[in-house]
């Protein structure tokens, strides 16, 4: 320990017996609110450098999708391959369109696993069918390509069709047993 620790630990008394001036605790309490302030106002340039951060990201990510990256190629449907082949398509499209809005209906919340399998299986298929899209940009009009389209359109139809009659089903065996349930219960 050093000499004045030990003077100061010694005549300890002699440096309590002074008492701040009359008003000392109102002038310390005043100080007080300023500190607040200065902290709210850090706050606020914090909150704003971080909006403005933000902002800066956003159109960055902006201008790079927009301008820099390149666009994504457009693949080829079965309508580009001629106009016999569009009308064929926009059948295929709107036949699987209604059978998924019949799928949507009759599948209930009770049916959430079956769903999700269902839209697993129907991914499968979109891969496939983007797979038969780069084949046709490869070999633009080659007959094989246009008949592997419309053969995986028709199973896709098909496939969903056998899912719609299962749903059926599956709401007609529910439907019977609620029915049976209800005779027992009277």
């Amino acid at each position: 320990m050093s000499n004045i620790e030990e003077y100061i630990k010694k005549n300890r008394a002699a440096f309590d017996s002074e008492e701040p001036r009359a008003g000392h605790e109102a002038r310390f309490l005043a100080k007080l609110p300023r500190q607040k302030n200065r902290t709210v106002i850090y706050l606020r340039y914090a909150a704003a450098a971080a909006v403005i951060a933000f902002l800066v990201t956003l159109s960055g990510l902006y201008i790079h999708d927009n301008w820099i990256a390149e666009p994504a190629q457009k693949l080829p449907t079965l309508a580009d391959a001629g106009p016999k082949y569009a009308e064929a398509e926009a059948y295929f499209v709107s036949t699987i369109q209604h059978q998924r809005n019949t799928i949507d209906k009759l599948s209930g919340d009770n049916m959430q696993a079956e769903k999700a399998q269902m839209e697993k299986d129907l991914k499968e298929m979109d891969k496939l069918y983007k797979q038969l899209q780069k084949d046709l940009d490869a070999n633009p009009g080659d007959p094989r390509v246009i008949n592997a389209m419309i053969k995986h359109y028709q199973t896709r139809i098909n496939v969903m069709k056998q899912i719609v009659e299962q749903l059926q089903e599956a709401k007609r065996i529910k439907s019977h047993k609620t029915q049976n349930h209800e005779k027992v219960s009277l």
